[in-house]
């Protein structure tokens, strides 16, 4: 029951903010216009940023698998796990859906569930932390040394976070297993370093694809608004439920990048289906992998 509640909250968010867009924001003619400006040139440099956005996360996930068992687990097929995790994105709730059927698939690959955890969680957290890192920077153009207060702020909640985590471990097994395999990356520095620099390298991709979006509308966003903007609507779809952020990206699009004639909902629809597209391969590893 609350399973279906989940979808049927996805349902109503995405369809929601879409009507609202279409029938209040936008003329549909309008939009159908915006569709004849794109530079179709842009296409296949867009796929390829998400390609190598893949390849390096494979790479980062690769470096945070330091337990027992894990060894035998390559980059290709990690490299894969990532398409398909982007394939179950378009019908899970949120924007880490696909992480969900990742830990799974790990979990049960080196024989343990917490280390598997550990490790999507290590990866997907460094480069939450980046990306936030990015937008808070940009935003120190209007804040000023206020960006450095949040970020003090940001890292005191991680310490205490992790801290509690670390007292309810003495009190439940399972927590405790989670904090051991956690704790592993404590002795490894230098692969936190290498996830972190990794993890900048993949949320400038990110965002690249975006700005890419637009210029491929004709559109070139101040690179001060894109920074900023674009990692809070990435973040924002990790968070708020809807179908792999279908509606919430649109709604964002058209709120922080006013560019007028509907162009900004225009973008967000073509970042969408390029999305798709690629993750579709996903399903193809996903199908390939059910049937060896």
């Amino acid at each position: 029951m609350k399973k279906h509640l989940k979808t049927v909250i996805k349902i109503i968010v995405s369809v929601g903010l879409i009507v609202y867009l279409v029938t209040k924001k936008i003329d549909r003619n309008q939009l159908i216009s915006n569709f004849k400006l794109l530079d179709w040139r842009f296409l296949p440099l867009m796929i390829l940023t998400i390609i190598i956005h893949y390849v390096i996360s494979s790479f980062r996930w690769k470096s945070l698998l330091i337990h027992q068992n894990s060894h035998k687990i390559s980059r290709w097929y990690l490299f894969k796990l990532y398409f398909v995790g982007a394939f179950f994105n378009n019908f899970m709730p949120t924007s880490i859906g696909g992480d969900v059927y990742k830990v799974y698939r790990l979990g049960k690959d080196i024989d343990d569930p917490f280390m598997g955890f550990s490790s999507v969680f290590t990866e997907r957290f460094t480069g939450i932390l980046m990306l936030f890192l990015i937008g808070l920077l940009s935003l120190s153009k209007y804040l000023g040394w206020g960006v450095l207060v949040l970020l003090i702020w940001v890292i005191c909640g991680f310490i205490i976070g992790f801290n509690v985590l670390r007292i309810l471990s003495g009190k439940f097994k399972p927590l405790k297993k989670l904090y051991d395999a956690l704790s592993v990356y404590k002795d490894h520095p230098k692969v936190l370093l290498f996830a972190m620099i990794t993890s900048l390298l993949i949320q400038f991709l990110s965002i690249s694809t975006q700005y890419l979006t637009f210029m491929a509308l004709g559109v070139k966003l101040n690179i001060f608004d894109a920074l900023m903007f674009f990692p809070l609507i990435t973040l924002t779809g990790f968070f708020v439920p809807s179908i792999n952020s279908y509606g919430v990206q649109d709604y964002l699009y058209d709120l922080f990048f006013p560019v007028g004639g509907g162009i900004a909902i225009a973008a967000s629809i073509i970042y969408h289906m390029v999305r798709m597209l690629v993750s579709l391969l996903g399903g193809v590893f996903y199908a390939l992998s059910k049937n060896s």
